[in-house]
C-alpha cells in the first residue's frame, strides 16, 4: 500500500497496527473496528493501554 500525502486530501487510508486492515478512521494506530473490539472485551487491559496512548499523543481535555 502506498499513501500519497497531499495538502488537499481530507483523509488518508492507513494500516491498523492491530489487525493490519486499511482504514480511513484511524486513532493512534488502531482502526475504529479494533477500538470497538477492545472496548467490548471483558479484559479491559488492551483498551486502557490504547487510551493511555491517546492521552500521550493528544493530551487530556
Amino acid at each position: 500500500m502506498s499513501v500519497a500525502v497531499e495538502d488537499n486530501v481530507m483523509a488518508e487510508p492507513r494500516q491498523c497496527v492491530r489487525c493490519s486492515r486499511v482504514s480511513l478512521l484511524w486513532v493512534v494506530g488502531r482502526c475504529a473496528d479494533c477500538v470497538a473490539e477492545m472496548g467490548l472485551q471483558e479484559d479491559r487491559a488492551e483498551y486502557e493501554a490504547w487510551k493511555n496512548d491517546v492521552q500521550a499523543e493528544y493530551g487530556r481535555k
